[in-house]
């Protein structure tokens, strides 16, 4: 396929970059042992972008065989455009040739669909075995396929993706229905079903310990977040904060505050799409731009945007790889990748110990954020009470309210030990992409916490 889009990539423009894909695809969901859903299918779309004097070209097609009409009809929109262009630019980087694969231990072209449903029933009927759990959900699903990319300037990237996913929910009945549910996404393989018992029991054990939790204390106090919830703090509050199309378009509370301090010396937040296996790495974006480690904030000092080729050359900086596309059929966008919180230098005891009286938050159940003000609301799955330093009541419904800014200046101490978050799909612009975050366990000084 990359030999096909190298002959069209010729065309007379400013610029053409050509994305082509092909995909196989798997969806299952089990309900209470039932299966609801069982989907399984193969697609291909290929997306030719043109740059003429200022002005950009798009044509999408479903099928790669429309190569050469797609190309033709990108010019012309390209030139139409350029009457009243928007003086698009892009800042120059390396040309590529490259091949990547994700090798999996497994390749889930090689299990058949109905033993992935058997698995995923076998499952739902653990989670179900608990007398107190009322219903369960369980699903899996995977994607694997070949993306190809060549450009104008000489790039030709081929890349062998391999996705998977695991997610389980249980609800169980008291005086009220609660529901816990946890998740498993990864560059990876069937081996992503291995060994999920462990993950559905602890989803039964958080959603019990639901049943016996209460509302919590309400007002400012100290507060100890969990590696998940410090993972959702660097990507919605911080992370999109960074994005440098936000920042351009006066969106972002760090627009203006480059190299000052943002935080305490104890923050550091990295986007990285190298680390293997996770769920928001790739080798090259959208644009074929080589994928790179960003420090977003080092030691509490805002030192970075992310971009891509075109907001670099806008802002006058280096292209970051983090143009981002949800398929070929969509326009690239400056997106994040894995965005956390570094781990610091204090053990658990140590996060907790100082806290006569405050709020343990444990995962993310929603919440929104504004980066234009630095406003943030963020809901909890689950906590505990600090009392002198202990663990004590269970706590549920917790919404903790802040700034960016203000928060991260906050921030006390940061644990030893990091560990990854929930993945999941970013989204933004009516486009998803796979993303990741984590961090360790973080002390807060203070925050507004409610029910």
């Amino acid at each position: 396929m990359l030999d096909l889009l190298l002959k069209h990539v010729g065309a007379p423009a400013d610029f053409v970059e050509i994305r082509a894909a092909r995909a196989w695809s798997t969806h299952i969901s089990v309900r209470d042992k039932a299966i609801e859903s069982l989907v399984a299918g193969a697609r291909e779309g290929i997306g030719v972008r043109v740059l003429y004097k200022g002005a950009w070209g798009f044509a999408v097609s479903n099928s790669v065989s429309d190569i050469g009409s797609l190309v033709d009809r990108a010019i012309k929109l390209a030139r139409a455009s350029s009457v009243r262009p928007i003086a698009a630019k892009l800042a120059p980087v390396e040309p590529h040739v490259a091949k990547a694969r994700i090798k999996p231990k497994h390749h889930p072209k090689d299990m058949h669909i109905d033993e992935k449903a058997r698995r995923c029933v076998e499952l739902s009927k653990r989670t179900l075995a608990d007398s107190k759990v009322h219903a369960s959900d369980v699903s899996y699903g995977d994607a694997w396929g070949e993306w190809c990319y060549a450009n104008s300037e000489g790039s030709a990237i081929e890349y062998h993706p391999v996705r998977s996913v695991f997610t389980a929910a249980a609800f169980v009945k008291g005086d009220t229905l609660m529901r816990a549910s946890d998740r498993d996404a990864l560059l990876c393989g069937t081996e992503i079903l291995n060994k999920k018992e462990v993950l559905v029991d602890r989803v039964i054990t958080k959603a019990k310990r639901l049943l016996k939790s209460e509302l919590p204390p309400k007002g400012s106090m100290p507060v100890v977040v969990d590696p998940r919830m410090a993972g959702v703090f660097a990507h919605e509050a911080v992370g999109h904060a960074c994005e440098a199309d936000a920042v351009l378009n006066k969106c972002s509370i760090l627009g203006n505050r480059m190299n000052t301090l943002i935080g305490s010396r104890c923050v550091t937040i990295v986007d990285d799409p190298t680390l293997p296996r996770m769920y928001g790495s790739y080798p090259f974006d959208a644009e074929g731009t080589k994928a790179q480690r960003k420090v977003l904030v080092d030691k509490g000092r805002l030192c970075a945007f992310l971009h891509s080729r075109e907001t670099a050359a806008k802002l006058g900086q280096k292209p970051t790889g983090n143009a981002r596309a949800e398929s070929v059929l969509a326009f690239p966008l400056v997106r994040m990748s894995n965005t956390f919180f570094e781990a610091g230098d204090h053990s658990r005891e140590e996060l907790f110990a100082p806290i006569k009286r405050g709020v343990y938050i444990e995962g993310m159940k929603g919440g929104v954020t504004e980066p234009s003000t630095g406003f943030f609301q963020f809901a909890a799955e689950c906590g505990r009470l600090i009392e002198n330093g202990e663990l004590t009541k269970p706590l549920r419904d917790i919404t903790v309210v802040g700034n960016i800014v203000d928060t991260l200046k906050l921030i006390e101490a940061c644990g030893k030990q990091w560990k990854a978050g929930v993945p999941g799909t970013c989204g933004k612009a009516g486009q998803g992409v796979p993303v990741s975050d984590g961090g360790p366990h973080i002390r807060i000084k203070k925050m507004l916490v409610g029910g």
